[in-house]
């Protein structure tokens, strides 16, 4: 986005109020994902009421439904009636969706119902969100500032499993639901703070014609393989650590650490390196990490696992982010970051009850070599197009 030169710009920033606009959103977006990744024990809190392990992929995949196909449409529902009251819906859904579970969790039909509710609004909350961010934001250092914004959902994660165990544990399933609630609760108000963006405007050929763009194909892709390392291990690797006598927190606070801390300084200096590049160098170090994980018996290989992983994730999903909107003015980002975002919702969640099942089969360790294999693959084909440039005709 191009902006008037103006005396005292913070770099990277629209305008002076932008900045502080930037640090509400990162707060609030923090806050929400909060009470969304209490995910994280809900195979836990399901297997100890009794729930099969096929019933517990399926509540957990069948998230991904309303999430897909409202993150498809969040850009479609933005464009109508705003980012910000889009954003102000989806983050009062996503509370509604978790407190309700507190009554619901010991029934499966129930919930399912609460599930459903909870996908609606994160779906609504997040694409709308990060387009909303990019409004405040010039292209100058896009790719860091962005990179420090999408950090904000995950970072939960960092200290989030620790407390989330300890209040399950200590108090059982209802009040930790209830608990879990409350900082989306806190967010709330803030989201009534920020001024209103430029009215999203669609992409042209909308939709249909972003789907059928060529330009899209690497990006989505990569959405797909990175969504389904890190669906496997926000599904599966709290009940993996457990099982192993260790608590979750080994991995999710390094794992956490590092994208937040990588997102400071490594992003600026990959911010002009050739994208297919980064995403392809991600994909191995995610690889790395998975596999690390598999084998992780004991809490440093657990921690350094984590630490691997995040480093992969942290460098290359907001190049991904970018990627997709590479060309694209401000105003009319809704629809493929909705895209985007749809792609690596589904990503995450489908990944669910295919992964339970082969779990029964043949266990844990297989299942996530098999999956990082698919990141080697996907590294094999970014640096591929990437050589494709240098070809003489």
């Amino acid at each position: 986005m191009s902006v008037p030169d103006e005396p005292g710009r913070p770099r990277g920033f629209i305008d002076s109020a932008a900045r502080f606009e930037y640090a509400r959103l990162g707060i609030s977006i923090f806050l929400t994902a909060l009470t969304n990744q209490q995910a994280v024990l809900l195979a836990v809190v399901w297997e100890e009421a009794g729930f099969a392990h096929r019933d517990i992929g399926l509540l957990i995949a069948i998230y991904g439904i309303p999430l897909v196909l409202m993150s498809l449409f969040s850009g479609t529902v933005a464009n109508r009636i705003g980012l910000l009251p889009t954003v102000r819906i989806g983050a009062v859904l996503t509370c509604l969706g978790l407190a309700s579970l507190a009554v619901t969790y010991d029934s499966f039909f129930g919930s399912l119902a609460s599930r459903l509710v909870q996908g609606v609004g994160f779906a609504l909350f997040h694409a709308p969100v990060m387009t909303y961010g990019t409004t405040r934001l010039t292209q100058e250092r896009f790719v860091q500032l962005f990179g420090l914004l999408s950090a904000m959902a995950p970072l939960p994660y960092a200290f989030g499993p620790i407390l989330a165990e300890y209040v399950y544990h200590a108090y059982g399933a209802r009040l930790f639901l209830l608990l879990g609630s409350l900082p989306g609760l806190l967010a709330l108000p803030l989201l009534w703070t920020v001024r209103p963006g430029e009215k999203a405007q669609p992409e042209v050929g909308g939709l249909t014609g972003l789907m059928t763009s060529r330009r899209i194909f690497l990006p989505m892709l990569a959405a797909v393989v990175y969504g389904s390392m890190f669906g496997f291990i926000g599904a599966y690797m709290a009940p993996l650590m457990l099982e192993r006598g260790m608590t979750v927190g080994a991995f999710f606070t390094s794992f956490t650490l590092s994208i937040f801390g990588a997102r400071f300084g490594l992003l600026a200096l990959v911010e002009n390196v050739d994208r297919r590049l980064v995403v392809a160098g991600g994909a191995i170090v995610l690889a790395a990490g998975l596999l690390m994980a598999a084998l992780a018996h004991n809490v440093t290989f657990a921690v350094t696992a984590g630490f691997v992983f995040g480093l992969g994730h942290s460098v290359g999903f907001p190049v991904i982010s970018a990627w997709i909107c590479d060309g694209t003015p401000p105003e009319k980002r809704a629809i493929p970051l909705a895209l985007f975002n749809a792609t690596f919702f589904a990503a995450i969640t489908f990944v669910a009850l295919p992964a339970s099942v082969a779990i029964g089969r043949v266990g844990y360790v297989p299942v996530m070599v098999f999956i990082a294999a698919t990141g080697v693959v996907l590294a094999a084909i970014m640096v591929s197009a990437w050589m494709r440039r240098f070809r003489i005709p």
